[in-house]
């Protein structure tokens, strides 16, 4: 079977040396994990070796909701705007860091920067790192977003729709806002504390939360972006009797076509939910440009949940779920 988009835009960047440290104490939601474990554990998704992060301003602090459309039961595309260019479609993928361009706007802009490799793990391309300028989206404002430039058609492609950029969790982080599935409305202000909650632990634009299976505790990027749980093959070698195999797939992302493995997990849990039958894709990544610690990608689609909530003060993703993963 092939797929034309990948899990996530998260598959396209390269990581470097950002570390994620403990998140302490759990906050008073209904809790379905433990304490989160307070050791440094993935590096932070950037292209440079140095961040340079985002002037952001929250521009209300009531709450308010921003519609959205569903693309693919998955792909969240929101109206912005980047300085005098207006109505721009927005993806939202918590999973790329730092943002991503379209080329066209870039250009439009007149926005130039500095060229990179950008590592993905099918092959190294070339990139433009620039910073965006004015960047609004519903109360959220970036005076300078950072960001790279590519040619977003694929996604074009994948969704039937124009991708102007993908936007991350750097500008999202400011504030708790609640992405309501249902209702397609991002709701911008406190979460619901019925909403199951499990723990994650955060660096500058990336959220990550511990999966275990079979005792092994793999920690994965919360990726908006994504509708899979997508796992490193390198993360999969101590627990091989966990995996029972469906059979392959066929993705493509910004450098091409790749096959991944299609599984089911035996003993898996997400917290203290059991993750079920539902089927897992296993990305085969040779060992290399992958950030330390870091096991694989949970695609929110994945939950099936009525709302996603994210509580980046608590550090808090909350569920309305409509039935276990």
């Amino acid at each position: 079977m092939k797929s034309r988009f990948t899990a996530g835009l998260a598959l396209e960047l390269v990581l470097a040396a950002y570390p994620i440290w403990g998140t302490g104490a759990p906050p008073s939601y209904t809790s379905t994990a433990g304490t989160p474990t307070a050791r440094a554990v993935a590096q932070h998704f950037i292209l440079t070796r140095g961040h340079v992060a985002p002037q952001v301003v929250f521009a209300a602090a009531n709450t308010i909701e921003v519609p959205f459309k569903l693309y693919r039961g998955y792909a969240i595309v929101v109206r912005g705007s980047i300085r005098n260019a207006k109505s721009l479609n927005f993806l939202l993928d918590t999973g790329s860091v730092p943002s991503v361009l379209d080329r066209r706007i870039a250009q439009k802009l007149h926005l130039t920067g500095t060229v990179e490799k950008l590592s993905i793990f099918t092959q190294e391309l070339q990139t433009e790192r620039v910073t965006a300028p004015d960047v609004n989206l519903g109360p959220f404002h970036a005076d300078a977003l950072p960001a790279v430039v590519r040619d977003l058609s694929f996604a074009e492609e994948a969704l039937g729709t124009r991708i102007d950029a993908i936007i991350g969790f750097d500008l999202l982080n400011q504030s708790a806002f609640t992405i309501d599935y249902q209702s397609r409305k991002i709701v911008v202000g406190p979460i619901d504390p019925s909403l199951v909650a499990i723990p994650y632990q955060a660096g500058p634009g990336y959220a990550v939360v511990e999966m275990k299976i079979k005792q092994q505790k793999l920690l994965l990027l919360v990726d908006t972006g994504a509708s899979n749980l997508v796992l490193f093959e390198s993360a999969t070698r101590d627990c091989p009797d966990a995996f029972n195999t469906v059979g392959t797939q066929t993705w493509s992302n910004m450098g091409g076509e790749f096959r991944v493995q299609q599984v089911q997990l035996k003993d898996a849990y997400l917290g203290s939910t059991p993750w079920g039958t539902q089927d897992v894709f296993i990305l085969p990544d040779n060992g290399g440009n992958l950030p330390a610690g870091l096991r694989g990608l949970l695609g929110v689609a994945s939950l099936k949940a009525r709302r996603v909530g994210f509580d980046p003060e608590r550090r808090i993703l909350a569920l309305d779920q409509q039935s276990d993963p």
